[in-house]
């Protein structure tokens, strides 16, 4: 409503307009179309000033009821409703969760226990894939192939000096010394003395190889996060649920009881041959060259009696002579009273010699394959960076081996590619705020078949949670 003093204002411009007359002065005629236009024009001006009054009104009003009310700042995540920590326990929980089903799931698709209850791709063990047991196998692979042809390489050897030089030692040591030494039997070329540099570098290839072994200082599971570990934990839960052996290399040993070992075995056959190698050639050696020795100073003793015309100087030399006789027919094993006629004592002490050469080479060699084993063993106990010998994870990988031969047995890789969760806040300034909780995993796995690699089965598998929320005042 309009005050008196507005109303007033307005009845005294309606008079003025109408009459167009100012005070004292005398009245006039006006146009009746000018007068009705000014009129006009004054009506709208006074509607305007009463809608400006009304909007001053309102705003006063506004501006009231804006100081009763405090005013509020939070923003989401910040302020009173902010959430501590980037990933908090409610998301990880909700994580988790997703990674329990996403399990199910990956076994489901591996066993009968999935949608199509005609599918069972796994028959037989299941090993959960490492890279670094995987790696170990490789390796133990070729160490067994290098270790097998240096084990053929020194029973060849041996045959080889069995069946010639050994023969032409105890040929030449049990010879009649009256009767003339007949030809040599022993090989011209003796295909033994080139063995030995092949077994030398079967030693160093094996030691370069039990080398990488110890060198390997990559830890089990060093490649996994935990949300890997935890996923290789769902899996295999579920699997044994599903009446599947499930065995986990990188963290249990297998068969840690069993004390039989083939590649200690072989090891063992391969040092025993060695062995015996090293000391039979060397005892040949030592006997047919004490038998040279013995011919020579026997021949080289007649010769000065017969080159001394010295009657007393000729009965000394004779008695060197005679005791040199008796010598070598003792190392060659002839009864007392037996002769050696000197050309036959010259022609078996070229015999000798021929035989001492021959072997020569045979024993040097052997000699330092003997030394490299010992290097090999020495690489077999040394400690390795992560703190255990060459030989654990040599007998880990053969155990390993082992299992992964058996039939149908297959190697399982799961891998996490994503885990984790969320949180959004949302806020009202009359029903206070919300926390929406989310969390969720993406994984892949590839099922193996452990003697051929083919890859049986593979996959990506996605699960989700569905908000959780957790509202506070």
């Amino acid at each position: 409503m309009l005050t008196k003093s507005l109303q007033f204002t307005l009845a005294m411009v309606t008079i003025m307009a109408t009459t167009n007359v100012a005070p004292g002065q005398s009245q006039t005629p006006v146009d009746p179309t000018l007068a009705a236009l000014q009129l006009q024009q004054q009506q709208l001006a006074a509607q305007q000033a009463q809608m400006d009054a009304r909007l001053k009104m309102q705003q006063d009003q506004q501006s009231m009821l804006t100081g009763a009310l405090p005013t509020s700042t939070a923003t989401p995540n910040s302020g009173a409703f902010s959430v501590s920590g980037t990933n908090p326990f409610p998301s990880q929980r909700l994580a988790y969760e997703s990674l329990d089903k996403l399990a199910q799931q990956v076994a489901g698709r591996l066993t009968k226990t999935g949608t199509d209850k005609k599918t069972d791709l796994i028959a037989g063990d299941v090993l959960i894939y490492d890279q670094t047991e995987i790696n170990s196998l490789v390796n133990y692979k070729a160490l067994l192939k290098v270790l097998g042809t240096l084990q053929t390489q020194v029973t060849s050897l041996q045959a080889e000096f069995n069946n010639n030089l050994d023969k032409e030692a105890k040929r030449l040591l049990k010879l009649s010394p009256s009767a003339p030494p007949p030809p040599t039997t022993a090989s011209k070329d003796i295909a033994g003395v080139l063995l030995p540099g092949l077994a030398l570098g079967g030693l160093k290839t094996l030691s370069d190889l039990i080398g990488m072994f110890r060198t390997n200082t990559t830890i089990a599971y060093s490649s996994f996060t935990a949300d890997d570990v935890a996923l290789a934990a769902a899996v295999m839960d579920q699997l044994r649920a599903a009446s599947k052996t499930v065995m986990q290399p990188a963290v249990m040993p297998l068969d840690v009881t069993d004390d039989k070992s083939a590649f200690m075995d072989q090891l063992s056959a391969v040092q025993t041959t060695l062995i015996k190698l090293q000391d039979g050639a060397g005892v040949d050696q030592a006997l047919v060259q004490q038998l040279s020795d013995a011919l020579n100073a026997f021949v080289q003793a007649d010769q000065a009696v017969k080159a001394n015309a010295d009657a007393s100087k000729a009965a000394g030399l004779a008695a060197t002579r005679d005791a040199a006789h008796q010598y070598a027919i003792g190392i060659l094993g002839a009864l007392a009273g037996a002769t050696l006629d000197v050309n036959n004592a010259g022609i078996l002490k070229a015999q000798c010699d021929q035989f001492v050469k021959s072997i020569a080479g045979l024993v040097t060699a052997v000699t330092a394959a003997g030394t490299a084993f010992g290097t090999v063993q020495t690489a077999l106990t040394a400690v390795a960076n992560t703190g255990s010998a060459t030989l654990t994870s040599i007998l880990r990988a053969e155990k390993l081996m082992e299992a992964a031969q058996k039939p149908n047995t297959s190697i399982l890789s799961v891998k996490t590619s994503v885990l984790g969760g969320s949180v959004v806040t949302r806020t009202n300034l009359f029903k206070g705020g919300t926390l929406l909780f989310t969390g969720g995993a993406i994984a892949s796995f590839t099922l193996f078949d452990a003697k051929t690699g083919s890859v049986k089965a593979s996959g990506l598998v996605v699960e989700d949670s569905k908000p959780q929320k957790q509202s506070f005042k």
